[in-house]
C-alpha cells in the first residue's frame, strides 16, 4: 500500500486503521470513538477509495499486528510515541480505558519497538490528564 500512496499519506492510513483496532478491542466501537476517529479522518486529505477502507475497517475489524509491522519502518522514534499517545487518548475518551484496550495498545506499541517502561509512562500521562479534566469539571459544577 505505501508504494501507492507515498511515504506520510502512508502511514496516516494505518495510524487510522490502528485507531479503529483499538477502538474495536473491547468488542465495539462506541458513538465518541467513532466521533474521534472521524475527526481525526477529516484533519487529512483522504480520497474517497481510502476512506472506504476505513468504513471497511469499522465493520469488518482488520489484523492490528499486521498493520502494526507494515507502518514501524514508516515512521520515526517520535511518530511511534505520537502514535501510541493517540491510541490511549482514543481508548480514554469514554473516561475509561478497558483493559481490553490496554492489551491491544501495548501490544502495537511492542511491536513498533517501544519497550514496556516507555509505554507505561505513555499510558500514566494519559491517565493523568483525564484525572485532571475530571478534578475540573468538578469544580466547575460545585459552582452550577
Amino acid at each position: 500500500m505505501q508504494e501507492i500512496l507515498g511515504f506520510k499519506k502512508g502511514s496516516k492510513i494505518y495510524e487510522i486503521r490502528l485507531l479503529i483496532c483499538v477502538a474495536q478491542a473491547d468488542g465495539y466501537i462506541d458513538e465518541i470513538e467513532k466521533e474521534c476517529i472521524f475527526r481525526q479522518v477529516q484533519q487529512d486529505l483522504f480520497s474517497v477509495k481510502e476512506r472506504q477502507i476505513f468504513h471497511d475497517d469499522i465493520e469488518n475489524p482488520k489484523d492490528w499486528k499486521l498493520l502494526a509491522e507494515e507502518i514501524a519502518p514508516l515512521i520515526n522514534w517520535s511518530e511511534k510515541l505520537f502514535l501510541t499517545r493517540k491510541l490511549f487518548k482514543l481508548a480514554s475518551k469514554d473516561n475509561f480505558i478497558q483493559k481490553e484496550e490496554t492489551d491491544m495498545i501495548y501490544q502495537i506499541a511492542c511491536t513498533l519497538g517501544i519497550d514496556q517502561k516507555k509505554i507505561q509512562e505513555i499510558e500514566n500521562w494519559v491517565i493523568e490528564g483525564m484525572d485532571w479534566a475530571a478534578r475540573w469539571s468538578n469544580i466547575v459544577s460545585k459552582d452550577i
